[in-house]
């Protein structure tokens, strides 16, 4: 859980876990076909196996990602981009993918604050990572009212 600013700056090097695994199936790989406007085309590496399109990898970021972690106390939490992706490894379907997320940055941008977490996507059937990225969110920190001050003397 990241609450607020100081929370969030306090996590800044730390690992913050990993998503459940989801396993990428045949009827998975078909409803994105289905979805999407050019067909996806299952890419082949010279053998018949399917694998699974980088632009599926890319689509279960964001949702692995959210399982992750927990905002609390900001305003207008939104994911802003994706910088540094890199397709690591062909992914052959029918395996299991999960994400490991890291508190990268957090830094102040104009009027609000920019989180950099960086992800790694993992295949149960490979040795080695599948997918590195940084993903940006901006974010406000929720502002505190001041409480009023009191005063127990008189002002003459």
């Amino acid at each position: 859980m990241l609450s607020g600013i100081e929370g969030i700056r306090a996590c800044v090097g730390f690992n913050l876990g990993h998503s459940d695994w989801v396993e990428v199936d045949q009827a998975m790989l078909a409803c994105f076909e289905s979805l999407s406007v050019d067909c996806l085309r299952m890419q082949t590496a010279g053998s018949r196996e399917r694998q699974v399109p980088c632009a599926v990898l890319l689509a279960l970021v964001i949702p692995m990602l959210q399982e992750i972690y927990v905002i609390e106390d900001t305003l207008d939490f939104t994911l802003c981009g994706v910088e540094q992706l890199h397709f690591l490894l062909p992914v052959p379907a029918n395996t299991g993918l999960r994400l490991g997320a890291a508190v990268k940055a957090v830094r102040p941008v104009d009027d609000h604050w920019q989180l950099t977490l960086a992800c790694v996507m993992e295949c149960d059937a490979l040795a080695k990572p599948v997918l590195r990225a940084d993903v940006l969110y901006q974010f406000r920190t929720r502002s505190r009212t001041p409480m009023p001050q009191l005063s127990l003397c008189r002002s003459e």
